[in-house]
C-alpha cells in the first residue's frame, strides 16, 4: 500500500537518533504519520484509493508468526521501525506501508489531529500500564509531546495533582493550559524539596518523559518509597543510575514504548477532543526546511513542542 504523506511529526527519537549516531547511511526517518491512500497493494480488504488514514511506526515483516499474530515488536526477524530498520519513513512525499498497520481516519477529524495517533497511543500507553489510580499524586518529567500526553491521559485517569518539570517556559505554559497542577524549572526551582512538603513521602508515580542524561535519577530520587517510575522516554546516550537509591526505595522502574492494541481507542479520543493536541503544534514545515529544524529542535533556546514536517508543502 501506497500512502502520499500529509503531515509526518518529528519525534524526539529521531532526534536522539541523529545526534547519538549509527543511523544507516540514507534512512529517512518519521513514523508519526497521516496520508492518503494512492495505491493499494495485492489482496487488500477494506481499503481504497482516496481513503486518509494513520500508521503504526512499524511495519510486520510478513514472514512469522509472531507478526501474523500483531505483535510486531516480538518480530522474529527484528521489528521493522519506519526510518530505523532500513525501512524509508515519512519524512518523504510517498510512504511504502502495510495494510494491517493502518486505521481510517473519521471525517470530522482533522489531518493535524490524526497525526498525534501515534505519538498519543505512546502517551496513553504508559498511563494505562502504569500503577497510577484515582487520588495518586504524579510527577512528569519533560513537556515535550509525549509528557503532554502522558499529562492529559493521566487526567483522564482522576488523579490527585500532576506536577510537570520542565526548563522550557513556554512549553510549562503549554502544560499548565493542558492541566498540569503546577509546573518547575529543574534548574532554579527546588523541585526535590517542593515534592517533599507537598506530599511527605514523594508522588506515587513519576513518568520520565524528557529522554535525557540524569532525567531517569531524578525520578528515582522524587519518587516515593514503593513508589513507580516509568520511562517512555527515550535516551539513546549512556547514562548513570544509583542502583542505592532504587534498591533503598524498592520502586519500580518500568520501560514504556507503545501500545499498538490502542491504536483505533486513541484516535477515537483523539477525534472526540478527549485529548487537546492543537496547542501543542508549534509550526508545520516544509521537506526542504527539515534539516535546518532538525538542528535547532531540543537546543536550550528553542520552545518548539511539535513540528510537523508537510513533504507536499513548497520550502
Amino acid at each position: 500500500m501506497v500512502l502520499r504523506v500529509i503531515y509526518c511529526g518529528i519525534c524526539g527519537s529521531d532526534l536522539h537518533a541523529l545526534r547519538a549516531g549509527g543511523l544507516a547511511e540514507g534512512a529517512i526517518l518519521g513514523h508519526e504519520i497521516v496520508g492518503e491512500i494512492t495505491a493499494l497493494g495485492p489482496g487488500v480488504r477494506g481499503f481504497e484509493v482516496g481513503d486518509r488514514v494513520t500508521t503504526l511506526s512499524a511495519v510486520p515483516c510478513d514472514q512469522c508468526d509472531r507478526c501474523e499474530a500483531g505483535m510486531f515488536r516480538t518480530c522474529r526477524n527484528g521489528w521493522q521501525i519506519f526510518g530505523y530498520t532500513g525501512v524509508p519513513g515519512g519524512y518523504a512525499e510517498l510512504l511504502l506501508t502495510h495494510s494491517s498497520i493502518i486505521e481510517k481516519v473519521p471525517d470530522e477529524t482533522t489531518d493535524i489531529v490524526a497525526a498525534f495517533n501515534e505519538p498519543a497511543i505512546v502517551g496513553v500507553h504508559a498511563v494505562r500500564i502504569s500503577r497510577m489510580r484515582p487520588g495518586d499524586t504524579a510527577v512528569i518529567i519533560g513537556a515535550g509531546p509525549i509528557g503532554l500526553l502522558v499529562l492529559q491521559a493521566a487526567r483522564l485517569t482522576n488523579p490527585g495533582p500532576i506536577f510537570v518539570v520542565e526548563p522550557s517556559v513556554g512549553r510549562r505554559q503549554v502544560a499548565m493550559k493542558l492541566g498540569a497542577t503546577a509546573c518547575f524549572d529543574p534548574f532554579n526551582d527546588d523541585v526535590a524539596g517542593f515534592l517533599l512538603r507537598e506530599t511527605d513521602v514523594g508522588p506515587d508515580v513519576v513518568f520520565e518523559c524528557a529522554g535525557a542524561r540524569g532525567t531517569l535519577q531524578s525520578a528515582i530520587e522524587w519518587v516515593r518509597p514503593g513508589g513507580q517510575v516509568m520511562v517512555p522516554g527515550v535516551n539513546m546516550e549512556d547514562d548513570e543510575i544509583s542502583p542505592l537509591a532504587m534498591v533503598g526505595k524498592e520502586c519500580e522502574i518500568v520501560g514504556s514504548l507503545g501500545g499498538g492494541e490502542l491504536f483505533a481507542d486513541v484516535l477515537g479520543m483523539l477525534s472526540r477532543g478527549l485529548i487537546d493536541v492543537e496547542p501543542m503544534v508549534s509550526r508545520i514545515v516544509s521537506l526542504h526546511e527539515l534539516d535546518a529544524v532538525l538542528q535547532e529542535l531540543g537546543t536550550p533556546e528553542c520552545d518548539d513542542i511539535k513540528v510537523l514536517v508537510a513533504p507536499g508543502q513548497d520550502g
